[in-house]
């Protein structure tokens, strides 16, 4: 059944850029991506045209936050002052005003150039979180540089942030050059990718190389907090989830492989002890606030050994819990998605384990705050395939959930 032409199956979302399209768009829709954000949540759906049309792809995103915006760039639906939704077509993303210039080849390279940086090749957006910042590529023959694009009033604070974690021993990347407009730039990090080792590297001494790297971070007086954690956003992950499985059932999907692990997961999350979860405030230090493999590089002659860590927007004071929690949850999805690649699949579930193995351990204090934030990251990953009706998916991630936390907690 083509969900596009069931207008009670659509999510709140998805009615309202089609309301606001109307005919203008043609193509067929699918999630993205969903956060909340704000009173709302904003949502990114790609549109891909239909057979036979000679059409681009294109992305577009509703903002359903209530925030306001210093100059809009889409539709604004309702009240301007604070509007139901904003809808705008990427990258016309209005919190990050130098995303448009940075995304195509003629304007990215005269941006480079008032930079210093000459540029040879199209740019490659590696990462975009909407509203929030976006990391693109730039090379120029053998050289390369990131250039990440930030909202204009966070970059001075960025600049400052990584100087810090420098100076205290954090390996990221150097700063080449910045402007308030929400641009910097940096050098690669030092090393390879961790994600491209995995075969190589011992998990046991790539965890301790990595605490050892959350030691440095921990010393570090950043005087921010670090992103919120997404345990209290929960309620809003078990909401939605709930809501994109009745919509999926609606259209005659098969949930029932999914109804058990879901039930478990939402189970782990409603029936922790309250208690159990408070933070007290000596645990609290500077954490990374969104730590996973892809943040992470490994020297080029030690796979085992973190040489590099980038993406430290989120960084500051939080509960390292956090950290553990996002990093396993991330192995989670990544090794559902690699499952068609053996090696890969196989590297992604020893370092689970492992981590598992060390920060969920029954003894360990605080071990139950880990593994409830877990199963709320595993939820939050599991919501895009959910909402996209990529079942199969979701129900995987959701069944490696159950049986790492099982017993951990309540439910």
């Amino acid at each position: 059944m083509d969900h596009l032409t069931s207008p009670g199956t659509r999510s709140a979302e998805e009615q309202m850029l089609r309301d606001a399209l109307g005919d203008d768009l043609a193509g067929e829709l699918r999630v993205l991506s969903r956060e909340p954000y704000g009173s709302g949540a904003l949502t990114g759906f790609e549109e891909a045209p239909q057979p036979g049309q000679d059409a681009p792809i294109r992305y577009w995103y509703v903002d359903t936050s209530g925030k306001q915006v210093e100059s809009e760039t889409g539709f604004v639906l309702g009240d301007p002052e604070r509007p139901e939704a904003r809808i705008w077509l990427h990258p016309a993303d209005p919190r990050l005003p130098a995303l448009a210039p940075a995304s195509f080849p003629d304007a990215a390279a005269t941006l480079m150039g008032r930079l210093g940086i000459s540029i040879d090749r199209r740019p490659e957006l590696l990462v975009y979180r909407p509203g929030k910042r976006a990391m693109f590529r730039m090379r120029a023959g053998q050289r390369e540089t990131y250039l990440k694009i930030v909202r204009p009033d966070a970059s001075a604070s960025i600049v400052q942030l990584q100087e810090s974690l420098r100076a205290g021993g954090v390996p990221v990347p150097l700063i080449t050059g910045w402007s308030e407009l929400g641009i910097v730039l940096t050098e690669t990090a030092a090393g390879t990718a961790l994600t491209s080792r995995l075969h190589e590297l011992d998990p046991e001494r790539l965890l301790d190389s990595i605490e050892s790297l959350r030691e440095h971070m921990g010393g570090v007086d950043t005087g921010r907090d670090a992103r919120a954690s997404l345990a209290d956003r929960s309620d809003w992950y078990l909401t939605r989830s709930a809501a994109a499985v009745d919509r999926a059932i609606a259209l005659g999907a098969d949930a029932a492989a999914l109804a058990g692990p879901l039930r478990a997961v939402t189970a782990m999350i409603t029936s922790t002890d309250a208690s159990a979860l408070v933070v007290d405030q000596d645990v609290r230090r500077t954490v990374h606030g969104d730590l996973h493999v892809g943040q992470l590089f490994v020297a080029e002659d030690d796979a085992s050994a973190i040489s590099g860590v980038i993406d430290i927007d989120t960084c500051g004071l939080g509960d390292p819990a956090d950290d553990e929690a996002a990093f396993m949850g991330h192995l989670v999805a990544s090794l559902v998605l690699s499952r068609a690649d053996a090696e890969r699949s196989a590297g992604f579930r020893r370092l689970l384990d492992a981590a598992a193995g060390r920060w969920l351990a029954a003894d360990r204090p605080g071990s139950v705050r880990v593994a409830h934030r877990t199963a709320v990251h595993v939820l939050a990953h599991a919501l895009a395939p959910i909402e996209r009706g990529d079942l199969e998916m979701a129900t995987a991630e959701l069944t490696i959930a159950v049986a790492l936390l099982e017993g951990m907690l309540s439910g």
